[in-house]
């Protein structure tokens, strides 16, 4: 029986809900000396490990003004470092700059659109610079209007953008990370409760904005047209069957993905492997995508999948904490490779696989319309030796393949395929957008056969 099935004990819920703590507590930042604000429905000892680190905590438990009944609720006591209230969490005001982190529990699906917004505004006029935002949601990914007199299950790219619109002055949210439940996941194969971190900053979310506009859910949806549904990198599911067979995975495996797109590589090698796989990445429309479709697995294969919008430069998963380190035509888009490869090489364990393919550039000068493409699609593309270096300098054993002939091989036959979906393709998007895909392939294919493109695998493992 699952914890949170009717029917379950008392004590089963109370240690999954501990659990749930453990998890949050460990995944937020910790306010040392600090002021924080807590909203929701808190447990006793979720606040009392709160206030072991902070200098003062202030319990907000929502009661909506239409149900206090008057005066007969009590406002405000307080005990130790602890001052407890109720109020309704639209009405509520502090002095600007009053806490260093503010923590949601369960709040914003009790609230309008507008209104989320409205409070988003107040927090982050609450908020300290560089101070933290911390809440946690279910999430979900139905569409249409939304009643009016229910909660409001939005999704992970709903909040991101909610965010990144609130501004106070020079200053707005940086969306730091967002991750799934793993305590969820494991007892209830959930992954749609769902941990946001944001920060006050000046510079507010740009990169992150700028990464959901390149990839918009309908550009992703596109490139699956091309390359098959789920999949967002080279050959789709053909290349990621070869591939994974020269991985040795092994039932119960931990396997970190990085760059995982929509999902593609994580659910087939959870499906085929029976290995646990941990996704990233720094599209909140990927993770978006990759969480509404783990709904829809078979209970055991979801409770082997968890997936996290972040930068993988900002990560931090702890050494040796994965069999695998796999990714797929991600790492082109970071400059600093050898800072990444170095963090991989930790996070690694002992005898354990790092497998890499990407874009590399070719033998052949690059042409303008190849270094516009770079340039428009924010890639740092180096070449197959200066790449394998990156790999080889940060510890790892390396075999490296230039896989420039099937790179073309596998690109025409995407293309061939795709061709004849013109009328469907065009009906639901467009014929420029048709034309575009198809100049866009087109491109690549000359640049792939004069040598100026290339693609490379990379396995390396941890001596």
């Amino acid at each position: 029986m699952s914890s949170l099935e009717p029917g379950a004990a008392p004590e089963e819920r109370c240690e999954f809900l501990e659990e749930v703590i453990e998890e949050v507590l460990a995944w937020q930042p910790r306010v040392r000396g600090g002021r924080i604000l807590y909203l929701g429905s808190g447990r006793g000892s979720e606040l009392s490990r709160l206030a072991l680190d902070a200098d003062h905590v202030t319990f907000v438990l929502h009661t909506p003004s239409t149900a206090k009944g008057g005066d007969s609720v009590p406002t405000e006591r307080s005990t130790d470092n602890i001052t407890y209230k109720f109020a309704d969490i639209n009405e509520l005001s502090f002095p600007p700059g009053s806490f260093e982190m503010v923590v949601g529990a369960w709040v914003l699906t009790c609230l309008s659109d507008f209104q989320v917004h409205d409070f988003l505004h107040r927090v982050l006029e609450w908020l300290v610079l560089e101070g933290f935002f911390v809440f946690r949601e279910a999430c979900g990914f139905h569409e249409g209007p939304r009643p009016s007199n229910s909660t409001l299950l939005r999704s992970v790219v709903s909040y991101c953008q909610m965010l990144h619109l609130v501004s106070a002055g020079s200053s707005r949210f940086t969306v730091l990370r967002a991750k799934s439940l793993l305590s969820y996941i494991i007892h209830e194969g959930d992954p749609v409760k769902m941990c946001f971190l944001a920060r006050r900053s000046e510079e507010g979310s740009a990169t992150q904005h700028a990464v959901d506009i390149r990839y918009s859910e309908s550009f992703i949806l596109k490139l699956e047209w091309l390359l098959g549904h789920t999949w967002v990198s080279t050959g789709g599911e053909s290349t990621t069957r070869e591939f994974c067979q020269r991985l040795g995975l092994r039932p119960g495996q931990r396997v970190l993905d990085v760059g995982c797109g929509s999902g593609g590589s994580a659910f087939f090698m959870s499906r085929l492997y029976g290995v646990h796989v941990h996704g990233v990445d720094i599209s909140s429309n990927m993770i978006d995508l990759a969480v509404q479709r783990q709904t829809h697995l078979r209970r055991a294969q979801r409770k082997r999948l968890q997936f996290e919008m972040r930068n993988i430069l900002d990560a931090d998963y702890g050494d040796c904490s994965f069999d695998v380190i796999y990714s797929r035509n991600s790492i082109l888009h970071i400059t600093n490779k050898e800072e990444l490869f170095a963090r991989l090489h930790c996070w690694l364990k002992p005898g354990g696989t790092l497998f890499v393919t990407d874009y590399c550039l070719g033998s052949a000068p690059t042409s303008r319309p190849l270094a516009d493409y770079v340039a428009k699609s924010s890639m740092a593309l180096v070449t197959v030796k200066d790449y394998a270096g990156a790999v080889a300098r940060a510890g790892f054993g390396l075999y490296s393949e230039d896989l420039g002939d099937k790179f073309y091989s596998i690109q025409q036959k995407e293309l061939d395929d795709f061709i004849p979906t013109h009328e469907a393709f065009s009906q639901e998007y467009s014929q420029e957008e048709f034309e575009e895909m198809v100049t866009v392939a087109t491109n690549k294919l000359t640049w792939i056969r004069t040598r100026q493109l290339t693609w490379a695998s990379f396995r390396g493992w941890k001596l």
